[in-house]
């Protein structure tokens, strides 16, 4: 009897030791150790925290702390153009700029700033709760169905009930690209 119960009590104490680690589901801002432990697949490449992908490439020198370099794969799988930032002083002090613009309250405040990244214009530079009207205005390409807020695309399947605010219908687009794949039908 005494094995049985150290056995239910090792398998209790392995099964949670394990659910602890799974791999991507930790949320921007959470600590991380490799791409591979974020949702949205890209961990700041200089701060070890998750970050959005697009936005990690401006501002934390790219994704893939724990790497000799940085990437920007996850970017790229949100059809982002652009090049794998090298965290250096002008990059740091273009963010307190960019930063100013991330709330709904400091873009209508900054109506200049807010054209340039905000609600409406398409541009694909809001950041993470961010107001949208679409998926085009977001930098992770995602904005969230129930919200009209940018949002990871990964937890926006969660919390948002998925992208596509201003759509008929929620779509996963930005998290099927994050993990390679396309949706088998589409939801025009």
């Amino acid at each position: 009897m005494a094995k049985t119960f150290q056995q239910i009590l090792f398998s209790l104490f392995l099964f949670f030791n394990l659910a602890t680690t799974i791999v991507g589901l930790q949320f921007i801002t959470g600590a991380c150790n490799t791409d591979a432990d974020c949702a949205s697949a890209c961990c700041g490449f200089n701060s070890g925290k998750c970050a959005g992908p697009v936005v990690a490439q401006q501002r934390d020198g790219g994704c893939g702390h724990g790497d000799a370099v940085p990437n920007d794969t996850a970017a790229v799988a949100l059809g982002f153009t652009g090049s794998v930032g090298t965290g250096s002083s002008s990059a740091a002090a273009a963010a307190p700029a960019t930063s100013a613009t991330s709330t709904p309250a400091a873009a209508a405040a900054s109506p200049a700033a807010s054209s340039a990244n905000g609600p409406g214009n398409k541009a694909g530079k809001q950041f993470i709760t961010g107001p949208c009207t679409s998926d085009a205005d977001c930098a992770e390409g995602c904005c969230g169905f129930n919200t009209g807020l940018c949002a990871g695309p990964v937890v926006a399947q969660e919390r948002d009930g998925g992208c596509g605010f201003g759509n008929a219908e929620p779509n996963d687009n930005a998290a099927k690209k994050l993990q390679g794949r396309a949706r088998g039908m589409s939801w025009n």
